[in-house]
C-alpha cells in the first residue's frame, strides 16, 4: 500500500450536480411554491380584510366625535375636493380632512390596504382604493323637500342607526382620482344598487358596527332617515 508523502496536500474529489438531479431539485421547489402560494395569499386577505375593518371603524369614531361637536351632525360631503392646504376655509375642504383632528392626521385609514399610497403621507385618495362618506339620507331630503342646498346628514334623523349605512368601500369607482370627498349621493359606489349577488363590500353603520353585504339588501341596510324598507329608484 502506497503511503502519502508528509506533505503533499490531500486531494478531494468533488462531485457537483448531475442535470438529473438539478431538474429533480427545481421540480421540488416548483411544486412546494404552487402548495404554499394560496396558502400566503389567503393569509394576505385575511390580513387586508381585518385592516379595511380596522380603518372603518376608526372612520366612525372619528366621525362620531365630529358629529358629538357639531350638533349632531356629520362633516358635509360637498363634491370633487382634494386635500386643501388651507383648512381654515371650511366650506372648500372634503369630509376625509374635516376628520383630520380626530384622526391625529392619521390619513391612511381613508385608503385600502395595499393600495398603491397606503404607505404614503399624501391624500389619501387614488384611482382605485378609498372609502366613500354615506350621505344619501341628506341628498334625498334635499331633493324631497326642494331645500336651497344640501344639508349636513344630521345623526338625531337617523331611525336605525344599526341598518344606516355611514360610511363603505368604494367597489364601483367613478370618483376622480385628487377626490377626497367621496360619497353616495346619487350612485351606490359599494354594491351599485344592485339586487343580485355580486362582489361583496364592507360597511360602516350609524351604530358603529361593521358588516358585509355582497347585494343591496333593502330589507336590512338603508341610505334613508327612515329606512329601512324604502328603495332607492335612482339606484
Amino acid at each position: 500500500m502506497a503511503l502519502r508523502r508528509k506533505g503533499t496536500p490531500l486531494r478531494v474529489k468533488i462531485r457537483g450536480f448531475t442535470l438529473i438531479e438539478l431538474l429533480v431539485t427545481i421540480s421540488i421547489v416548483a411544486v412546494l411554491a404552487t402548495l404554499l402560494f394560496p396558502m400566503v395569499q389567503k393569509s394576505l386577505e385575511k390580513s387586508g380584510d381585518a385592516q379595511r375593518t380596522s380603518n372603518l371603524r376608526q372612520i366612525g369614531i372619528a366621525l362620531l366625535a365630529f358629529a358629538n361637536e357639531n350638533d349632531a351632525r356629520f362633516p358635509l360631503a360637498a363634491g370633487v375636493l382634494p386635500y386643501m392646504q388651507d383648512p381654515t376655509a371650511e366650506a372648500n375642504i372634503s369630509w376625509q380632512q374635516a376628520l383630520d383632528p380626530y384622526v391625529s392626521s392619521n390619513r391612511k385609514i381613508f385608503l385600502f390596504p395595499n393600495s398603491p399610497l397606503s404607505n404614503s403621507t399624501v391624500q389619501p385618495s387614488d384611482s382605485v382604493a378609498g372609502f366613500f362618506l354615506g350621505s344619501r339620507a341628506a341628498y334625498v331630503d334635499y331633493l324631497d323637500n326642494s331645500l336651497s342646498t344640501i344639508e349636513p346628514l344630521n345623526l338625531l334623523r337617523i331611525q336605525n342607526p344599526s341598518a344606516y349605512i355611514l360610511a363603505g368601500e368604494v367597489v364601483f369607482n367613478s370618483f376622480p382620482p385628487e377626490d377626497a370627498d367621496r360619497d353616495n349621493y346619487s350612485t351606490d359606489p359599494a354594491l351599485n344598487g344592485r339586487d343580485e349577488i355580486g362582489k361583496p363590500a364592507k360597511f360602516l353603520f350609524a351604530d358603529g358596527s361593521v358588516r358585509q353585504y355582497a347585494r343591496f339588501d333593502q330589507t336590512s341596510i338603508t341610505t334613508r332617515y327612515n329606512g329601512p324598507g324604502l328603495s332607492d329608484p335612482e339606484w
